[in-house]
């Protein structure tokens, strides 16, 4: 028995029968472009995406500026300098410090945890090399930032964080302004492994000459109202809007962004049957340290004990199953079973969470809260194409944005309209505990161990590592 047959009838014909997030998605992605905090297509694309909420029907439309430690990409080099000469085209990672270092190479592969303490004096001095990849047997991501901080505070002078990956070039993504950091291409970094196989000693040159500076970004924040309220309880949905400055981001992130635009389009069509308010939003500077989320979090703490759920659907229209996954709400699970056999939908439910993405800081502050995915089969083996140049909008399938539109525009109506809704809230020392049972509890502590790190170990410090020490923050 599906009670909300009607209403699934009206969005899904209105999703199945036209084009309108794709035709979102290459407006955000190719007249916007990255949407990189503090660009010109940031703004622009903010604007836009005002735009299309109030055309859609939604309330309260608007954009909330905040100020984050921004970022502006210069050339980098790397150079082997002995035992030949031979440079290569690599890019800075964001937040990446502009200096100029040389040193011996070490690669350490995937970058197991275990190894920077094994080869901890090895480390020391010398300039990283470690590959995208996630070490083998590790039942959670390593990610990134993981591997540049246990670097740091094993010694690394230079990193370089090669793709794993063939043809997809160099990789990007946000580290810390502490030692200059770049991407480099699978192919350059695989010759540089055989040239240690066969030399042992290598050395090598990184020069950066980025900036870290103050920039304005921004939330937008649309308001789905029902005709009729049934009380000042809401639900947030949401992605990430921002790329990363060499990229379209068009999976990720705009695929999502554009989903919830869609969202907010066929919840309004259906508001005379909505019982409860639907806060559809898109976070700025998310890539570089979740900066948009936390502000919104900060900003609006006061009313987030009103907040029934968050839904963050980044990289939504991604390939692959729509379900979802909590993050430690078991007794939510008999509720997404009962909404998928209304719908005649697959939507397959997990259990867990990371600190990587925009639902993090609703979690940290005891908000119910998911994310899209959920789907058992998927292997994850790293991001593919995602953050390099070639994330683009021909990546993304039509099919795919439409299949997430339609679980959750759907999902959300019910999560608005259920009445026997009551998650527990978390305590703090439960929210740790579950960190704990995750293998995050020592990483979401890495920045501030490595801040001791930098204030008792490094004989000269950086100007904008000065102020990144001074500013606090996980990232």
């Amino acid at each position: 028995m599906n009670p909300y047959l009607d209403v699934d009838k009206k969005i899904m014909a209105e999703i199945y029968t036209g084009s309108e997030p794709m035709d979102n998605l290459e407006v955000m992605c190719d007249v916007h472009g990255s949407r990189f905090p503090g660009t010109p297509g940031d703004k622009g694309s903010v604007d836009y995406m005002v735009k299309k909420f109030e055309e859609y029907g939604c309330e309260n439309v608007h954009h909330e500026k905040f100020t984050i430690p921004g970022w502006t990409r210069g050339p980098a080099s790397l150079e082997v300098t002995s035992p030949i000469k031979k440079s290569f085209d690599v890019i800075s990672l964001p937040h990446s410090v502009g200096d100029e270092v040389e040193g011996e190479l070490i690669f350490i592969g995937p970058g197991a945890i275990e190894v920077y303490e094994e080869k901890k004096d090895e480390i020391d001095g010398k300039i990283v090399m470690v590959t995208s990849a996630n070490p083998p047997g590790m039942k959670r991501f390593l990610h990134r930032s993981e591997k540049f901080m246990r670097s740091v505070m094993a010694g690394a002078k230079g990193w370089i964080f090669m793709n794993h990956y063939p043809a997809y070039g160099p990789p990007t993504g946000g580290i810390n302004p502490v030692i200059p950091a770049i991407g480099l291409a699978h192919e350059d970094g695989a010759f540089l492994t055989r040239l240690l196989d066969r030399e042992e000693e290598v050395t090598v040159r990184i020069k950066t000459t980025d900036k870290n500076h103050n920039v304005d970004t921004y939330n937008v924040i649309a308001d789905v109202v029902p005709e009729k309220p049934v009380d000042d309880e809401y639900i947030v949905v949401g992605s990430h809007y921002d790329g990363h400055d060499i990229s379209q981001g068009a999976v990720d992130p705009a695929s999502g962004a554009v989903t919830v635009m869609e969202i907010s389009r066929n919840l309004n069509l259906v508001k005379d049957k909505l019982k409860r308010r639907v806060r559809c939003m898109c976070f700025g500077a998310e890539e570089i340290g979740l900066y948009g989320s936390y502000a919104y979090a900060d900003r609006h703490e006061d009313e987030l004990d009103k907040c029934r759920f968050m839904l963050n659907l980044d990289s939504a229209g991604n390939e692959g199953v729509k379900g979802i996954v909590f993050h430690d709400f078991p007794e939510l699970e008999p509720l997404a079973e009962k909404y998928a056999e209304e719908m005649k939908v697959e939507f397959p439910v997990q259990q867990k969470v990371s600190p990587y993405s925009d639902h993090w800081p609703f979690f940290l502050k005891s908000v119910p809260c998911g994310s899209h995915g959920g789907d058992p089969t998927e292997v994850r083996t790293g991001r593919g194409y995602g953050h390099t140049k070639y994330d683009t909008v021909d990546k993304v399938d039509l099919k795919y944005l439409r299949l997430a539109a339609a679980n959750y525009t759907r999902f959300l109506f019910r999560v608005a309209n259920e009445e026997d809704w009551n998650p527990k809230r978390k305590t703090e020392e439960e929210i740790e505990e579950f960190i704990k049972e995750q293998g995050y509890d020592r990483t979401i502590k890495l920045a501030d161990e490595m801040r001791e790190y930098i204030k008792e170990n490094f004989k000269e410090i950086h100007p904008e590592t000065k102020e990144w020490l001074e500013r606090g923050g996980a990232w």
